[in-house]
């Protein structure tokens, strides 16, 4: 063979190795496109405004360390000692606006407690759906675009010497959506 031939044949099969990937190209072997659908729920801001304190009333100055005074969601009360004493006992009460019909937890959390006393666990009622605990890990529900929200909880008194006056705590309510 000649030289001119060996190049002719060395060229035609480099030509034919190089067209070789266009016969088995990946779009020979790719998969149908599937579309894929895109949602968003736009929603409002949560709002939350207090409407009255969780008030525990006028408590007795003798109340013994660890002795309790719970307020339930219905401004029920249970008292471990007799320490309730006059005023006026009443859950806490805020309202929530937010987005109708969208999955939010319901949190208290930052409790602040008072000098003589712990305040610990917490029970709400979102919009009339029935109390349950709302610390810890929170509380599902489903948003309402306005909810009454009542709070409960209870008091333990401490160890602190007992000075008669106002001892004031406070905690935190929040809402997230899901």
């Amino acid at each position: 063979m000649h030289i001119h031939h060996v190049k002719k044949l060395a060229f035609r099969s480099a030509s034919a190795l190089a067209a070789l990937p266009l016969l088995f190209s990946a779009s020979a072997f790719s998969a149908t496109p599937e579309p894929v659908d895109v949602t968003v729920t736009f929603v409002e801001a949560i709002t939350i405004t207090e409407v009255n304190a969780l008030d525990f009333g006028l408590l007795d100055s003798t109340m013994a360390n660890t002795e309790t005074v719970a307020i339930d969601t219905a401004d029920g009360t249970t008292d471990g000692g007799a320490n309730i004493v006059g005023g006026t006992q009443e859950a806490a009460e805020v309202t929530i606006t937010a987005t109708a019909g969208v999955a939010v937890t319901l949190l208290v959390n930052n409790v602040t407690d008072g000098t003589h006393y712990t305040l610990a666990s917490f029970v709400c009622n979102y919009n009339g759906a029935g109390e349950s605990g709302c610390d810890g890990g929170g509380q599902a529900n489903t948003s309402v675009a306005s909810a009454t929200v009542l709070i409960g909880a209870t008091l333990t008194r401490n160890a602190v010497a007992m000075t008669a006056g106002v001892d004031n705590g406070s905690f935190d309510i929040n809402m997230t959506y899901d």
